[in-house]
């Protein structure tokens, strides 16, 4: 699969595609069928154009970079990898492509550089100034410059159109049986193991503190049955989102157990695929309580298929 960064410099190797554009920010059941229709096309090459960074970051309509990508650049490269595309665009999202028309979107890159010869866009999909390149727009411009276009129907879940807005919406309110639904897979977290406090350790229950990028929506605080992804192998783990309590912690962590599992992971990347939430964050009166609790989030955790 090809990786292309630098559109200006990129020569297409193929006489034909068929090429889906998008922001593609969750990539969830809608954005899924997206690509499953892109990879029906019996063309040269099956295309998926997405952006980096994110449009509502670029244009102001979130205030800061915190907490608003369900899944990041690595995390989102992985999962299109899993789908056997022949290239993935990431096209750089700045002020001055935001200001190209539609018409000019159309000629320069998905005609020009791409060399486009079917598009497939979803039912509210829009590119280009003022939002103005929509399936009626490729419908009309389709004859003039020859090729076809295809829009995808809406994908529904629980009774609603599936959007990443609903999966945020799932994931504050810690209901992630809700958000496996419209992905389509477990929502997960991918984050640099680093040196905590050792509390768990001390009481039994060691843990991996992960860093994650600051721009990561995170489930909402508490504890959840979870599998973690390491060196190829998975293993149950029980996490904890939280600022710790019982001992009077001030700053949010990122805590996970592996069960039956006891190598050393400082300076590693784990990947975390959320199950279900247990409970709320607590504060108890001892370490004797919250350890007797831990047996119990522990007995709930075993519990989960690999």
């Amino acid at each position: 699969m090809h990786i292309i960064h630098d559109i200006e410099n990129f020569e297409a190797p193929w006489n034909s595609c068929a090429v889906t554009p998008g922001v593609f920010d969750g990539l969830h059941k809608g954005h899924q069928a997206l690509i499953h229709k892109l990879l029906k096309k019996r063309v040269d090459a099956r295309v998926l154009l997405t952006y980096h960074p994110h449009p509502d970051l670029v244009l102001g309509k979130r205030k800061s970079a915190e907490t608003y990508e369900l899944f990041t650049y690595e995390e989102k490269l992985a999962l299109f990898q899993s789908y056997s595309l022949d290239a993935v665009v990431f096209l750089p999202f700045t002020p001055e492509l935001a200001r190209m028309t539609a018409l000019r979107y159309l000629k320069e890159i998905l005609l020009g550089k791409l060399k486009a010869s079917h598009i497939v866009i979803g039912y509210d999909q829009c590119f280009g100034r003022g939002r103005k390149g929509d399936y009626a727009f490729l419908k009309k411009m389709s004859h003039r410059y020859n090729y076809s276009v295809e829009r995808v129907k809406a994908v529904r879940g629980s009774g609603l159109v599936i959007s990443s807005s609903q999966i945020r919406n799932s994931l504050g309110n810690g209901d992630m049986e809700t958000a496996r639904r419209l992905l389509g897979h477990d929502y997960f977290i991918t984050g640099l193991v680093v040196r905590g406090f050792q509390r768990g350790r001390e009481m039994g229950f060691p843990t991996a503190n992960l860093e994650v990028p600051r721009s990561k929506v995170l489930p909402k605080q508490g504890v959840y049955t979870a599998i973690a992804e390491w060196g190829g192998q998975s293993y149950r783990a029980m996490v904890n989102i939280g600022t710790n309590p019982t001992f009077d912690g001030k700053q949010l962590t990122i805590e996970a157990n592996l069960l039956d599992f006891n190598a050393d992971l400082y300076g590693e990347q784990l990947r975390i695929y959320f199950r279900k939430r247990i409970r709320d964050e607590l504060k108890f009166d001892s370490m004797e309580a919250l350890v007797a609790q831990l047996h119990k989030d522990r007995e709930v955790t075993l519990k989960e298929k690999l």
